[in-house]
């Protein structure tokens, strides 16, 4: 029912009269209602306030936010809600979600404030009053004003500019009219056709006052173009729109430039430049497409024939020109190089070798050159003779010096060599001794048929290169004062006194003398070589050829050295095939590296060009004696000699391996390699030996040769190595192959053990003398024996040890 407000009134105070029969405290009311929140009775809904006093649901909270929004004309910072509506802060932005979610887009959160649609509309209007004042606005300084993103700003300005609330056009941060455009337009209209000389754009923009509004500054060269288009303004916009030039001003540059090229020839790019033409190359080249561009000056083809002129009368005359009085003053070095080259008369003299361009401007004709070249050559032969008299005079003395040390070194050694000869023929003692034991080493010999020199080549230019450069090293000192840049310059100076001082930097003589020089030092070395190196080819080939058998003995070394390793459990066996071993195909390397080493020594030791002392004779192979070998360590130099040294010591001792430890020292010290032998390598030439020696063994007669073949013949095919076997191992070698894989059979063993027999039994007779019918016997029965013994080497060749 309706109450009047006297009603109520007075309703209230008897409410207020009546006293209350419980009072509860502030304190007692808070814990009901948390009591009655914890029962559920209340709802999560409620809120408490800031004050204490109050409690506010949800829906109450969003209200107040919006009106809080409305009574802040649109938009109000978050932060400003809890002093408000006295509410946490987390439950104001709750609520302000739960406002912006309900309003369907009339009100937003974005940077922690609420914008209501009214708002923009009213900034909107704003900035419309704003820009039909000014023309145009920025985007950012809009935003710097109202204090917003310019994200955010240029988000609702372009939504108002399409929707018409604006009434203009943005671009790139910007909002104009089109009478703010026309007035630019106008502006430029203006400047332009009152401009008498070039206007640089950015200058102007700067003057417009749109120099911070980049896409204004971007409109101004398409402006400039619609002006010309429409022949408002005449003139030219340069390329990149860098700068405006006027018509009257194209015209007159144009003309300046033309009267200076026209009267001169010529014009240099900073003259052009100060004629006002920004890109001078370009300007000339279009204008005057017949002239030539350098890279400081455009010349008329005229200058070209003026020097042509003077180039053909010099080469006629078979002299020289300097071409630099002819062309420019102006020009670089480079640009007359260049303008040369632009010389049909130049260009086909330097492609037929009629002429050479020198220091830089001189045309100097290539008999000219021919006449100074020979004159420098005659003087390079006449110092190389003077410097061979020198060195002879000073050599004169060293061969005599070199054959008394020789001499001496021989005598010294002479006590040694019978002691060595003896203890290197005891080895071969077939158990009685004499010369017939040397066809156990012969077996070993053989292996040089296989062995090859793959080395030679190699070793061989190694040498050559080593005394190649000692003739002309030799002489520097004499020849330096006449083969110097400085005699040589001062020699064409007195040949052509009219050179001097011509060229760009007075440098002619210098040029001519540095042209040739190359030629003369040539000459100088050739001569000096023919005279220095006589026996040269001699001692390349010797070189070649000891290379050549170093390599063929270290191969075979190697591989009677792993043969070796099937005596290892017989240590007096193993003993004597070292030794065998050392003495024989170890002196073969140690002579070989000497007379390497010896024809180096012959080249520089050699006075005057000629052979030298050489220690070695005419020795080309076979054995060196101790004498030749003391000869020639006592010439080796200082580097060479102690390796070397000790590689002879070893060759009197019995360990193989402390040999090969200093011959592979003393073929590095002598610049040599040594090459190692693979698996594949030694299999192909314990293959290829194995083929000697089965037709060694096919045609040997004699009964002590075929032994000395099929011993070790037999030992390659069961074991894959080479042994080199002396007279007293044949024994021992036969015992061998009745062990190990491969085996001979017994019957095949006690053959051979007989054959031996019989061989040594026949030798003693021999030797001692016997009687006539015992040597018959003896004879009769190796000739029955050896046929068996000659097809266990022929015919089983294709046994399992071959495998």
């Amino acid at each position: 029912m309706d109450l009047s407000l006297e009603d109520l009134l007075s309703g209230l105070e008897a409410a207020q009269q009546k006293k209350s029969k419980t009072r509860l405290s502030e304190r007692n009311v808070v814990e009901l209602v948390v009591k009655l929140k914890a029962l559920g009775l209340l709802g999560e809904e409620l809120l408490y306030t800031t004050n204490g006093k109050e409690y506010v649901t949800r829906e109450r909270a969003a209200a107040e936010v919006g009106a809080a929004v409305r009574a802040a004309g649109g938009r109000i910072p978050l932060v400003d809600l809890p002093s408000q509506l006295g509410l946490d802060l987390v439950h104001c932005e709750r609520a302000a979600d739960a406002v912006v979610a309900s309003s369907g887009g009339a009100i937003t959160l974005s940077q922690g404030e609420l914008f209501s649609t009214a708002y923009f509309d009213g900034l909107a209007a704003e900035v419309d009053d704003n820009l039909q004042e000014a023309g145009v606005v920025s985007v950012g300084d809009l935003a710097r004003r109202f204090g917003l993103g310019a994200e955010m700003i240029g988000t609702v300005l372009s939504e108002r500019v399409a929707s018409g609330a604006i009434r203009g056009r943005m671009e790139a941060g910007v909002v104009y009219t089109q009478a703010y455009l026309a007035r630019i337009k106008a502006q430029l209209r203006g400047a332009l056709r009152g401009a008498a000389s070039p206007v640089s754009i950015p200058a102007l923009v700067k003057e417009l006052g749109i120099e911070g509004l980049a896409s204004l500054n971007a409109l101004v060269p398409t402006l400039i173009d619609e002006l010309a288009a429409e022949g408002s303004v005449a003139g030219k916009l340069a390329a990149g729109a860098s700068s405006w030039a006027p018509a009257s001003y194209v015209a007159s540059q144009q003309d300046a430039v033309k009267r200076f090229f026209q009267q001169n020839g010529y014009i240099g790019y900073d003259t052009a430049k100060q004629y006002g033409i920004p890109a001078p190359k370009q300007f000339l080249a279009q204008h005057f497409p017949d002239g030539i561009a350098l890279d400081s000056a455009f010349v008329s083809p005229a200058v070209v024939d003026q020097v042509e002129a003077a180039v053909e009368e010099a080469l006629a005359a078979g002299t020289w020109c300097d071409v630099a009085p002819h062309v420019p003053s102006i020009l670089s070095l480079g640009d007359t190089a260049a303008l040369l080259a632009k010389c049909r008369a130049v260009a086909a003299a330097s492609s037929s070798g009629q002429a050479q361009l020198l220091a830089g401007t001189c045309v100097v004709a290539a008999s000219m050159l021919e006449n100074i070249k020979q004159q420098l050559l005659e003087a390079a032969r006449t110092a190389a003779d003077e410097a061979h008299k020198a060195k002879k005079a000073r050599g004169a003395g060293g061969g005599a010096a070199a054959t008394a040390a020789a001499k001496a070194a021989a005598a010294e050694a002479s006590s040694k060599s019978a002691v060595t000869a003896a203890q290197s023929d005891s080895d071969d003692d077939w158990d009685m001794g004499g010369k017939k034991g040397k066809k156990g080493k012969g077996g070993g010999k053989k292996g040089k048929a296989g062995g090859g020199g793959s080395k030679a080549a190699k070793a061989g230019g190694g040498g050559k290169a080593v005394g190649s450069s000692r003739p002309a090293a030799a002489d520097s000192g004499t020849s330096s004062s006449v083969l110097s840049m400085d005699s040589l310059t001062q020699r064409v100076v007195e040949l052509h006194p009219d050179t001097e001082g011509a060229g760009a930097d007075g440098d002619l003589p210098a040029a001519i003398a540095s042209e040739l020089r190359p030629a003369v030092v040539a000459e100088y070395e050739r001569a000096l070589h023919a005279i220095f190196t006589a026996g040269a080819e001699k001692r390349r080939r010797l070189r070649e050829a000891a290379a050549s058998a170093l390599d063929a003995a270290y191969e075979r070394l190697q591989l009677y050295a792993h043969g070796t390793e099937l005596f290892a459990s017989d240590e007096t066996t193993s003993s004597t095939l070292q030794r065998h071993l050392v003495r024989g195909v170890g002196a073969e390397c140690a002579d070989a590296l000497l007379r390497y080493l010896a024809a180096d020594e012959e080249e520089a030791q050699a006075p005057g060009g000629g052979e030298g002392g050489a220690p070695l004779g005419d020795a080309a192979g076979g054995a060196l004696s101790a004498a030749q070998r003391a000869a020639v360590l006592k010439q080796l130099g200082p580097d060479v000699k102690g390796p070397a040294s000790s590689m002879v010591d070893k060759l009197n001792g019995g360990s193989l391996e402390a040999f090969q430890v200093e011959l592979e020292a003393a073929a590095e010290a002598a610049g040599l390699r040594l090459r190692r032998l693979d698996k594949k390598a030694e299999r192909s030439l314990v293959f290829a030996q194995r083929k000697a020696w089965e037709a060694a063994a096919a045609a040997a007669a004699d009964p002590s040769a075929l032994l000395a073949l099929v011993v070790p013949l037999l030992l390659a095919r069961q074991h894959g190595r080479l042994v080199s076997l002396p007279g007293r191992a044949l024994a021992a070698g036969v015992d061998a192959l009745r062990s190990g894989a491969g085996a001979l059979p017994e019957e095949a063993c006690q053959l051979l053990s007989d054959f031996h027999s019989a061989v040594v039994e026949h030798l003693k007779l021999q030797s001692a003398g016997g009687e006539a019918e015992e040597v018959d016997e003896l004879a009769r029965q190796l000739e029955e024996l050896a046929p068996r013994v000659r097809a266990l080497a022929v015919g089983g060749s294709e046994t399992a040890g071959d495998a």
